[in-house]
């Protein structure tokens, strides 16, 4: 293995048979350390030195190892799980080991987002691992999760949906119960972990909330469906094609397996396609097909390196490989480098309003900094190139009332005395110390990933995409170009082709946004796709 890092939620011990109570408490400490690191679970390698070397420890020496390993985790009051036990050469053995914390008050929070195309399984498959019952091939599943009569009608999901999917300290799924539906609140009480499932559309005329979804909630992996059945299509390819724009690590799941068994040939095909895609030029990603408990240990550990794509092959009829997605699910990291917990200023996106009765007026968005409480006054907009100061009424994250959230989750506001006419989508609530940002021109580095045969030239107004921001553009002005196809004569033409990188300065049409230097933006108009990063 490799030499071990000082940083990080992995440690390694050759074994550890100093029983003393110093000893038990600088173990803890380091525990609390490497917990800290990983989001509340860290991963303990018995019987390997610091500099990776698989030594392997005997089994009196791993019953003595374990049961101090265990003190120092009830001293933080954390649960041990022993995830593999490699053998090595000499008959010793190596093993793994989950350490997750125990916190009534708190729980790790993941972010999951399921994309495909439609008619892919997605809602169905959530259904399958939210509620623990199998679909019966005619689509009952998936009526459970909808949000719309529409939706229930045509079958189809046209809005972001919201699910979770809770894990206790020993990594059980706490959802299911033999009478009865849990609730919300019933799952977070007994959870230590939770999987908060972001439900996307996946019809082309509800891509942009699609792009939305993905833009706005940073989620620590992307889920894609593809049906084993009609394999890759137009829409799945714009999905990898965000995944890997807004750089989020993202799995496979091939679903409906139980209709191609007797066309293995169907099956195969669209295998072939999907390792053709993830091979291709822009994407080179390792796929990795998961058969085995080591498959999906070794899947969850590396799949935030964005090197690698694990291939679930399921089947919501038969449960076939559901659940090795559960196990991968309970084992997956969180990606703390999207938000900024250390900052003690707020900054809340806004993605959706709703009005409740004998409550008034409700946001629904993403807390990216700070911490907020019951009370707090904060400054909202921008709205008519101004902000306006409110004050918070109640919190609800995961539909449980709080008096104060941290930064990292999706959190629903209700807000005292103000009008839903006056929030919309883009909308931030900010510190009262916080600058208030009135951007109408932006300068952005961007690159053309792929435009058919339009060009981009001044005058150009895509709507652009900017976490919850979505607004038109104009293209006011083009320099330090570098021309995708460094033969070409046409270097210094003001015209952006396939290929071509260049600072774009922007306008937007019909209001100022908060937009920060450093955010990503994206454009998709038609066949034409843009990512940048404002500068």
């Amino acid at each position: 293995m490799e030499p071990e890092k000082e940083n990080g939620n992995v440690e390694y011990k050759l074994k550890l048979l100093d029983k003393t109570t110093e000893r038990i408490e600088g173990l803890a400490s380091q525990m609390r350390y490497r917990c800290d690191e990983g989001g509340s679970e860290c991963i303990y390698n018995l019987g390997v030195s610091d500099d990776g070397t698989m030594v392997g420890i005997s089994d009196k020496d791993f019953e003595e190892t374990i049961m101090t390993l265990n003190s120092a985790a009830d001293t933080n009051n954390y649960t041990t799980t022993l995830l593999t036990t490699t053998p090595t050469e000499d008959g010793r053995n190596v093993y793994e080991v989950l350490v997750r914390e125990n916190n009534d008050n708190s729980y790790i929070d993941i972010k999951v987002a399921v994309a495909g195309s439609v008619d892919s399984g997605k809602s169905s498959t959530l259904s399958v691992l939210t509620h623990g019952k199998n679909d019966d091939g005619r689509g009952s599943a998936r009526l459970a999760i909808f949000n719309f009569a529409h939706e229930v009608k045509s079958g189809r999901t046209s809005s972001i949906a919201h699910h979770i999917l809770g894990f206790n300290s020993d990594g059980n799924v706490v959802n299911y119960r033999k009478v009865g539906k849990m609730s919300w609140p019933d799952i977070v009480q007994e959870s230590s972990k939770i999987i908060s499932f972001f439900d996307l559309a996946g019809h082309e005329k509800y891509l942009k909330t699609t792009i939305l979804g993905l833009a706005s909630a940073y989620p620590d992996l992307c889920f894609i469906t593809v049906g084993a059945n009609k394999g890759i299509l137009r829409m799945t390819r714009e999905h990898i094609f965000l995944c890997i724009t807004l750089k989020i690590p993202f799995a496979i799941l091939l679903t409906k397996i139980d209709m191609v068994e007797k066309r293995q040939n169907v099956l195969q095909e669209t295998v072939a396609t999907i390792n053709k895609i993830l091979k291709c030029p822009g994407v080179r990603r390792i796929p990795m097909k998961v058969n085995t408990h080591e498959d999906v240990i070794l899947c969850a550990k590396n799949v935030a390196s964005e090197s690698i794509v694990p291939i679930f092959h399921t089947s919501n009829v038969t449960g076939a490989g559901i659940d090795n997605v559960k196990k991968f699910l309970n084992l997956l990291g969180r990606r703390d480098k999207n938000f900024d917990h250390a900052s003690k200023h707020v900054e809340y996106h806004v993605d959706s309003t709703f009005t409740v009765a004998g409550v008034g007026t409700v946001t629904g968005g993403h807390l990216h900094s700070g911490t907020i409480n019951v009370g707090d006054k904060l400054w909202l907009g921008p709205r008519d190139s101004k902000y306006t100061k409110v004050t918070v009424r109640s919190i609800h994250c995961k539909r449980v009332s709080l008096q104060s959230v941290k930064s990292g989750s999706y959190v629903c506001l209700a807000l005292n005395k103000v009008n839903r006419d006056s929030i919309r989508r883009g909308s931030v609530m900010i510190s009262l110390k916080s600058p208030q940002l009135l951007t109408k021109t932006f300068t952005a580095n961007v690159t053309v990933m792929k435009a058919h045969s339009t060009t981009i030239r001044l005058g150009y107004e895509p709507v652009v995409h900017a976490s919850s921001i979505r607004q038109t553009a104009k293209l006011t002005a083009i320099s330090n170009k570098k021309n995708g196809r460094a033969s070409t004569k046409l270097v210094n033409d003001n015209v952006l082709r396939t290929g071509d990188n260049a600072d774009v300065s922007f306008e937007f049409t019909s209001q100022p946004e908060y937009l920060k230097v450093g955010t990503r933006i994206l454009f998709v108009e038609g066949r034409t796709k843009v990512v940048g990063v404002v500068v």
